[in-house]
């Protein structure tokens, strides 16, 4: 058996090579780390959601409508001051003059709140509701009528021969001084009607003398002289206009060519007339 100790130097450094080329070899076979790490490197980064730049055609809407609010501001708002109302430096100057009044139909008023009653040729219902054309309760005192239309009437009336016993309504509360003026004058001056006109001054005379009455008229109280006549009442002149006076002498006459049925009547409207003359 031959002795290892005896090898031949030359082998053993052959073996030594050999050992020392298969490790460098084995060496160069194997990845180094930053070759691992390379497909890493090569991915790109995704851009942050919700950063983008918007585009420019937003940008442009955008200076338009800041441009076209400057603008229209500027043209219309005015001076900036604490009274924004003012669209100009220039003060408003107030208008002192009133209003102009609306003429009042009486022919409407009429047609939509009396003419169901009492028709619409004034001729009323027989037995139910009296007529109004060639009613003396309608042409004869002024302040008469007004009184019935404010505040209604009630019980018996005897109106061209025939008595009548029903319950008129109260317009006070609903129709105004020129309404009512306007509806009174208008069934004085219909039909075979020819009576002066009443005006809404004379309604508020009135008004004003029966202020806090609630309770409606009766034929006996509006033929008492305190309950007849508007009182003095200025025209549009500003004198004094007595349009009892009138009445009276209308009343007088009627009772001097034989008119019975106002007989009562023009007694109340002379004894009322004396009364004013003291």
């Amino acid at each position: 058996m031959p002795d290892e100790s005896s090898t031949p130097p030359e082998s053993s450094e052959n073996a030594r090579n050999s050992a020392a080329d298969e490790g460098a070899r084995s060496e160069a076979s194997s990845p180094e780390p930053i070759d691992m790490l390379a497909p890493l490197f090569r991915e790109q980064s995704l851009p942050p959601e919700g950063m983008e730049a918007p585009p420019m055609w937003l940008w442009m809407v955008i200076f338009g409508v800041v441009l076209f609010s400057t603008f229209y501001l500027g043209h219309y708002t005015g001076d900036f001051s604490p009274d924004p109302w003012l669209q100009s430096s220039d003060p408003v100057v107030a208008t002192t003059t009133e209003p102009e009044e609306v003429e009042v139909d009486g022919a409407q008023i009429y047609s939509s709140r009396c003419a169901t009653c009492h028709q619409s040729d004034g001729e009323g219902i027989s037995g139910a509701f009296p007529p109004l054309n060639q009613a003396e309760w309608v042409t004869g005192d002024k302040g008469q009528i007004i009184r019935i239309l404010l505040q209604g009437m009630i019980g018996e009336v005897e109106v061209r021969g025939n008595v009548y016993n029903g319950n008129m309504p109260a317009w006070g509360n609903q129709l105004s001084d020129q309404e009512i003026a306007a509806v009174i004058t208008h069934v004085r001056q219909s039909w075979d009607n020819s009576a002066s006109e009443v005006t809404g001054e004379e309604v508020q005379s009135v008004r004003s003398a029966t202020e806090g009455r609630v309770q409606a008229w009766t034929a006996e109280e509006l033929q008492q002289p305190e309950n007849m006549g508007v009182g003095d009442v200025e025209d549009d002149a500003g004198t004094s206009n007595d349009t009892t006076a009138t009445e009276d002498a209308t009343a007088a006459l009627r009772f001097m060519r034989g008119d019975r049925s106002g007989e009562r009547r023009a007694y109340a409207s002379m004894a009322q007339h004396m009364r004013g003359r003291r």
